[in-house]
């Protein structure tokens, strides 16, 4: 065999291997596929509860460890805000240095040192909530997050509250309390952009958006009628009806999507029809908006129609004047 068909036949061999190894999938840890994360699981993920100025309430998280090793772990508690981008979830405040402008529970929160846990062990850690006499009535909030002690960076960890191990707590204060929720926007959207005229039935979406302008955090529920054109009721839906129901935070907005699914029409006008309660006392809020269903089609054949008109009613006359003028000049050449 001659050297250049033997460097054609390596060559051929290498791309091969190349192919093969290109369309194999990833060897993943069976560890990581275990345990994910940092191989910790917390419980519960959320606490709500009522504390009152001058005492102290404990509040009782218990962490596992999935893993097979050890781990020495350490409690770090850090304030949250609400998300900008108003999807309810929690904005952490990583920086150990740094406290929430308003409402933090990290001020009244501590807790015990580092403990260890073994290969599948579990602990139930306790934060101690000690609210002073003179704390203003109002929500106060926090998260919960257990680390490995020996990162360092662990408290200042810039990532999701889902890539850390952690739980949420949730604080009310009997005082002043100041309930004051209202309906930002109330509308109908595909791909969360809102619209009164859609090309079809497909992915609509009901989004309500609450504002909360006052101190304390509400979970506003109620339900949405979609009604047709002659007031017959489509479909009816749920909201916040989540088990623990959605928190809006003081001094934020949030917004809950709720898909139409197929109860909307493929041609019509439709109503979507609301109704919230929140607060202590009950307080109500309602809604309504109206949008349309007109097929692309039906559009353009509109639009083809109206052009017709358009042009029977003045483009005809125009042609057939011209034609007559054009006779009447041939006419006028004959002897």
């Amino acid at each position: 065999m001659s050297q250049t068909n033997i460097r054609r036949s390596i060559s051929i061999f290498i791309v091969l291997i190349a192919l093969i190894v290109g369309f194999m999938p990833p060897i993943q840890s069976n560890a990581a596929e275990k345990t994910g994360g940092n191989g910790l699981r917390v419980s519960p993920v959320r606490t709500d509860l009522t504390a009152y100025p001058g005492k102290t309430e404990k509040v009782t998280i218990n962490v596992t460890n999935v893993t097979t090793q050890s781990a020495v772990l350490q409690t770090i508690i850090n304030d949250f805000v609400a998300n900008p981008n108003e999807s309810g979830e929690p904005a952490i405040i990583f920086d150990a240095k740094q406290f929430a402008p308003n409402h933090s529970l990290k001020r009244f929160a501590s807790t015990g040192g580092n403990f260890a846990l073994g290969p599948g062990e579990q602990k139930n850690v306790i934060i101690n909530l000690n609210i002073p006499a003179n704390a203003a009535g109002g929500g106060y909030f926090g998260a919960v997050r257990f680390a490995p002690a020996s990162n360092e960076n662990a408290p200042n960890e810039n990532v999701a509250l889902a890539g850390s191990v952690g739980s949420l707590i949730l604080v009310k204060v009997p005082g002043d309390i100041n309930e004051k929720l209202s309906i930002s926007s109330f509308d109908a959207r595909v791909n969360d952009r809102p619209s009164t005229f859609f090309l079809n039935n497909k992915d609509i979406d009901a989004v309500v958006r609450f504002q909360n302008q006052g101190n304390v955090q509400e979970q506003p529920f109620g339900k949405i009628l979609l009604k047709n054109r002659s007031g017959k009721v489509l479909a009816t839906y749920e909201v916040n009806n989540t088990n623990p129901p959605g928190n809006v935070l003081p001094d934020s907005i949030r917004k809950f999507t709720i898909p139409l699914k197929d109860k909307v029409g493929s041609f019509g006008q439709f109503k979507l029809e609301s109704n919230y309660g929140y607060g202590s006392g009950g307080q109500l809020l309602s809604a309504s908006t109206t949008f349309y269903v007109i097929p692309l089609w039906l559009i353009i054949a509109f639009v083809a129609i109206v052009a017709l008109i358009v042009f029977i009613v003045f483009g005809v006359p125009r042609l057939m004047k011209a034609y007559n003028r054009r006779v009447l000049r041939k006419a006028g050449r004959r002897p």
